[in-house]
């Protein structure tokens, strides 16, 4: 029998950790918001980004809406998801307005309508009343295993609120329930803090608490334990260390920094403590940030990037080449936390509010999809770099 091992031990294949990415930009326009889904019931994955839908695997763009246009380089979209609205088996788009208080559903016309533009018909979702919309969230709230529709805020002044659907039918509208009459602020995310068993909401001023029971017949709790300044959205809750205690990641979405606020025993009252950590400081705007292992090594990893004119150009490092990234927790025995940083992409690929990770071609590697100032594009990753060493 021939020695299977004997080539490996001549040509010994080294796998290096560095990820390769071949980048496509699918449209160059200034929307910032995606979402990833079947919506031709095909079996596989799609994109829609804004004014445009983009079918697998040609990823011709198809243009379904008009999005209007404000401010120097913005466009009326903070949040794209895709969600079966009026139960018929098809996908429809929810979108979120930066500026503007209705939040928009968009009707899939079916797998013949979706090869013709403008085929879709637009509705209004919910009138929620209030315009300073950072960024929307599409989330279960409640347990029910059907999603909700939040929306965080830059106002800090306004509510923090929880939109429900009244039925299993678009038409029957949203109830709205209270969280909090005022208490909102840049970033936000989701995840237990307080080790209950329930998802809290963690956002720029502190978090809430959400009740064992009837969370959204009651409002929740404000627990003022930290600020975040113009956080990431989402903030990733995560346990880091392996304390039992979830921690925070964020990034700061105006200005240089990716951190981590590490916590710690709880006081007797229930107050949370916390220690802030500085992850890195080489990157500006990292205002998307995701949780996923790119690499296929067990280990998920932080993944972000730089938002491209996040603000019109008005943020420190605005004009900095453009970056992503992704940054692996390492535990040491002692129980500290240290990150390997790998830079995945520079140059052509920013980030606006959203970064996807889906496997869109089937083999095995998570791709990177991000939309932005500029463009929304496809990272298609090839594994790592191998070479051949004798």
């Amino acid at each position: 029998m021939k020695n299977l091992l004997f080539p490996l031990l001549l040509f010994p294949l080294v796998l290096s950790a560095a990820l390769r990415f071949d980048v496509q930009l699918l449209h160059k326009d200034n929307i910032e918001s995606c979402a990833v889904g079947d919506l031709d019931n095909d079996g596989d994955l799609d994109i829609i980004a804004g004014e445009r839908y983009y079918l697998n695997p040609d990823w011709d763009p198809i243009k379904f809406r008009s999005i209007e246009p404000f401010g120097k380089d913005y466009m009326q979209d903070n949040g794209d998801y895709l969600h079966d609205v009026d139960g018929d088996g098809d996908l429809d788009v929810i979108a979120g307005q930066f500026t503007l208080s209705s939040v928009l559903w968009f009707e899939n016309p079916g797998k013949e309508g979706l090869i013709t533009e403008d085929a879709w018909h637009k509705h209004e979702l919910v009138e929620t009343g209030y315009k300073h919309n950072e960024m929307i969230f599409f989330r279960d709230m409640d347990g029910d295993k059907i999603p909700e529709y939040v929306a965080n805020s830059w106002n800090s002044k306004n509510p923090m609120l929880i939109w429900k659907f009244k039925g299993k039918k678009a038409s029957q509208g949203m109830s709205k329930h209270v969280v909090s009459e005022s208490g909102n602020g840049h970033g936000q995310g989701f995840g237990d803090i307080n080790g209950d068993g329930h998802e809290d909401i963690v956002f720029m001023q502190g978090w809430y608490e959400r009740p064992a029971k009837n969370a959204l017949g009651q409002p929740w709790k404000w627990r003022k334990d930290f600020t975040l300044p113009h956080a990431s959205c989402p903030i990733l809750v995560k346990d880091l260390n392996g304390d039992g205690r979830n921690d925070l990641i964020w990034g700061d979405g105006h200005n240089y920094g990716l951190y981590w606020h590490e916590q710690l025993e709880p006081r007797k009252d229930g107050t949370t403590v916390w220690k802030h950590h500085l992850i890195d400081k080489k990157i500006s705007q990292l205002h998307a940030i995701t949780w996923d292992d790119l690499n296929k090594d067990g280990q998920p990893e932080i993944i972000t990037g730089k938002r491209y004119y996040a603000h019109s150009g008005k943020d420190r490092g605005a004009e900095d080449e453009i970056v992503i990234a992704s940054f692996q927790p390492r535990l040491s025995d002692d129980g500290k936390v240290s990150f390997k940083k790998e830079v995945l992409h520079t140059g052509l690929a920013g980030t606006g509010l959203y970064i996807h990770t889906p496997d869109l071609d089937g083999d095995g590697w998570k791709e990177i999809v991000v939309p932005g100032k500029s463009g929304t594009h496809i990272l298609w990753n090839k594994g790592p770099e191998t070479k051949k060493v004798k």
